[in-house]
């Protein structure tokens, strides 16, 4: 049911270079909220997953070749984030609180790892990640490419609305993502009659 954004598989790390591109820059003492949703692939249901987010905060000097081997030394310990809540439609929901210390007068990088869980060979599929300020609030909205028209909006909570079609373009079904399932929350028929 969710197939909204990007799917990450497997372990996946990707950093952010702050001083570098001048795009995201946490701010010392900030807090952060970070939520994602996971899916892991399993024969038998389990009541909870064992994926998991790993954010480490590193400082340190990044000279202007990273390749350099300059020493990026740990600042913080590492906080891992846990699904929690029901799995709905397979997907579990990951959210947690980041802070950045105060010692800490700029975060050179920012590591986020998406690990899989425990058990070998599986596979996890990751989706809607969001790392955003604490006093924020962020939605977000998703379009169907080819018609451009709005499949899914992502509340405050990181649970989606689902807008669903027909072949002619008019909505007919809008469905609710909340912590105890997917939920129809309005449904419209129509039927244009037939000249005979």
């Amino acid at each position: 049911m969710k197939k909204i954004s990007l799917i990450f598989f497997l372990l996946v790390s990707f950093s952010f270079y702050a001083q570098y591109t001048g795009s995201f820059c946490p701010l010392p003492g900030g807090k952060y909220v970070v939520s994602a949703w996971v899916k892991e692939t399993y024969t038998q249901q389990p009541l909870t997953y064992t994926s998991f987010i790993k954010i480490e905060l590193l400082g340190g000097e990044l000279q202007e070749d990273l390749g350099s081997g300059a020493p990026i030394v740990p600042q913080n310990t590492p906080v891992k984030l846990s699904p929690s809540g029901e799995i709905i439609d397979g997907w579990q929901r990951i959210v947690g609180v980041v802070e950045i210390p105060n010692s800490l007068q700029q975060a050179s990088l920012i590591s986020i790892e998406l690990n899989c869980g425990a058990s070998g060979g599986l596979d996890c599929f990751f989706d809607d990640i969001r790392f955003f300020p604490y006093n924020g609030n962020l939605k977000s909205f998703v379009y169907d490419e080819a018609t451009q028209k709005l499949m899914a909006e992502l509340d405050e909570n990181n649970y989606a609305t689902f807008y669903e079609y027909d072949l002619e373009g008019g909505l007919v079904r809008v469905k609710k993502e909340t912590e105890k399932g997917v939920f129809t929350i309005q449904e419209t028929r129509s039927n244009n009659r037939k000249r005979g």
